[in-house]
């Protein structure tokens, strides 16, 4: 009973904490663009740079964090700075940019040591403390549209989850690694290169996928709630009826309903939903074969999401676009993501659940 209470009030305060953070990181980069605050290029450019902030910096940061061995103090350290970009956005916007940028990535890896440890191994805890983003994410840019948000609220929010952080009991950490860990994996660099290439072609494909639906805000406010339940659930139906089956057979159905589906809204937004069921597992898959080192991991995959994201820069998202190539790439995600899967289960590596297949 202990251990489950520690379990759901950590993911309880963490998921919201996560929930919070991209709202306000959110809120107050499209308030800076509603407000017209800096010229249209420079607003792209605070995007840019705010992106490789939160996501290109999370994996450096988390062997920063590993070897420090602090997960609480950084969680704490990132809603210090997001605080900080709440009241300097309007003034400071390139400084407050980065700070979000840095907090996020700080309180994500942070967080993310946290729900890894919570479930050892196992995917179920990481889903449900990264499913919130998604509605932190689109609570926040409706209100930076719209020119409603305001800082303070967040900022006693942020406060009272940071002195429920330092109440709770928080997971035993495991930061025990063998130096000959990549020896021990058989294929060890194929294995990583896999389950990395699966998280950023699915990157890619949430970059490029046509809804013209997603106009219709309640159509919208749908398609992310079914998000956070592909990620919340994800992991836990992964764990109970087996990786390989729940996240590459995800993937699978989800081909037809994301590329010749995609205009219809539901079959979109189940699509979707289909589609983030396979988060966690990649999350956890990392972990695992990088063992004591679980900020750098969840970095990690950070890092593949921002390089699946390259398209949307380079300005060749519309060449991706394509019906066709959306589904091929979709099955070169689950094909690579079934042979990593294959090959962490040959390692005994997923041994400790029964039901992988």
């Amino acid at each position: 009973m202990n251990k489950l209470k520690t379990i759901s009030s950590n993911l309880a305060i963490y998921g919201i904490g996560h929930g919070i953070v991209d709202l306000v990181c959110a809120a107050a980069i499209f308030t800076i663009a509603k407000e017209k605050i800096v010229s249209s290029t420079d607003f792209l450019n605070l995007i840019l740079i705010y992106n490789l902030a939160a996501f290109g910096l999370q994996f450096i940061l988390g062997l920063i964090v590993d070897k420090l061995k602090a997960p609480v103090a950084t969680s704490l350290l990132g809603f210090l700075l997001v605080s900080i970009s709440a009241v300097t956005f309007t003034l400071y916007p390139l400084f407050a940019i980065l700070s979000a940028g840095i907090g996020n990535a700080l309180f994500h890896i942070g967080g993310g040591t946290i729900s890894l440890n919570l479930t050892p191994k196992k995917a179920s805890a990481p889903g449900i403390f990264v499913a919130p983003g998604a509605a932190g994410l689109l609570i926040g840019t409706i209100m930076g549209k719209s020119g409603t948000f305001i800082s303070w609220p967040f900022i006693v929010m942020i406060l009272g989850i940071s002195v429920l952080i330092l109440l709770v009991k928080r997971p035993e950490i495991n930061y025990e690694k063998s130096p000959q860990q990549k020896d021990k994996i058989n294929y060890f660099a194929l294995i990583f290169a896999l389950v990395f290439l699966s998280i950023a072609i699915r990157s890619l494909v949430g970059f490029v996928v046509v809804m013209p639906w997603k106009s219709d805000m309640n159509l919208l406010i749908t398609l992310t709630i079914f998000v956070v339940l592909g990620k919340g659930l994800g992991g836990i139906l992964a764990d109970k009826f087996g990786w390989i089956k729940i996240a590459v057979g995800a993937l699978l159905l989800s081909i037809p309903l994301l590329t010749f589906g995609a205009s219809y809204s539901y079959l979109g937004i189940f699509g979707m939903f289909l589609f983030n069921i396979t988060m966690p597992v990649t999350l956890v898959a990392l972990s695992n074969i990088l063992p004591g080192r679980p900020a750098f991991a969840f970095g990690l995959t950070c890092l593949a999401l921002i390089m699946g994201s390259f398209p949307v820069f380079t300005g060749t998202k519309l060449f991706f676009s394509n019906p066709i190539l959306i589904s091929v790439i979709i099955f070169t995600s689950a094909t690579a993501l079934f042979g990593g899967l294959k090959l962490l289960i040959n390692n005994r590596i997923l041994s400790y659940n029964k039901k992988v297949n």
